[in-house]
């Protein structure tokens, strides 16, 4: 007779409400770099159609592209990117390791990389609130001010940092990231 306190341990577990708070601020800050891709976009278009339909370009697309469109869209986005365990990994040595090995492994190396991704939103954020401090423009005529993007850095890196730790958990904890989740790992797909 079975005992009905018993559940089923090949069944899915939900993620603790603190990995969901992760998750969905990766979301948040990818549908915002998202946002900054099409802005960028439409800052081009308004630039090629006044440079070729009234020989007036608009002025300081390059500035805006280069500082505030570009740096929004990469680094808002990292932090979805690795929910989705779409950054590119070599795995040649982790692919002769057994699953529980491999596991401990990936969940200790993102747990070192926590720890270097927060180092590195510190230093960053330290930049922004320098650049902040004296308004930084760019050197073009007229001035773009670049120092409320420079914020973009230490957010995405932090973001990024949040989502690495969750994604070292749910490797330490037995659960594999939800990339690996969907099915059993296809063939020549890493787990």
């Amino acid at each position: 007779m079975s005992d009905a306190t018993t559940h089923d341990d090949t069944a899915p577990r939900p993620d603790p409400v603190l990995l969901r708070i992760v998750d969905a601020v990766a979301l948040a800050l990818a549908l915002v770099a998202g946002a900054a891709l099409i802005l960028l976009a439409l800052n081009v278009l308004v630039d090629v159609i006044g440079r070729a339909a009234f020989n007036k370009p608009f002025t300081g697309t390059l500035e805006y592209t280069e500082n505030w469109w570009m740096p929004t869209l990469t680094l808002l986005a990292f932090a979805y990117t690795e929910r989705k365990q779409e950054h590119i990994k070599v795995t040649i040595l982790l692919d002769t390791l057994p699953l529980r090995m491999r596991r401990a492994v990936e969940g200790v190396f993102g747990a070192i990389a926590t720890v270097l991704l927060l180092a590195l939103a510190w230093h960053g954020l330290s930049e922004a609130l320098e650049a902040a401090e004296y308004g930084q423009t760019t050197a073009s005529s007229p001035p773009v001010a670049i120092w409320p993007f420079k914020v973009a850095a230490p957010v995405g890196v932090l973001a990024l940092a949040l989502q690495m730790a969750a994604t070292s958990y749910r490797y330490l904890a037995g659960h594999l990231p939800h990339a690996a989740d969907d099915d059993e790992a296809h063939e020549g797909e890493a787990i």
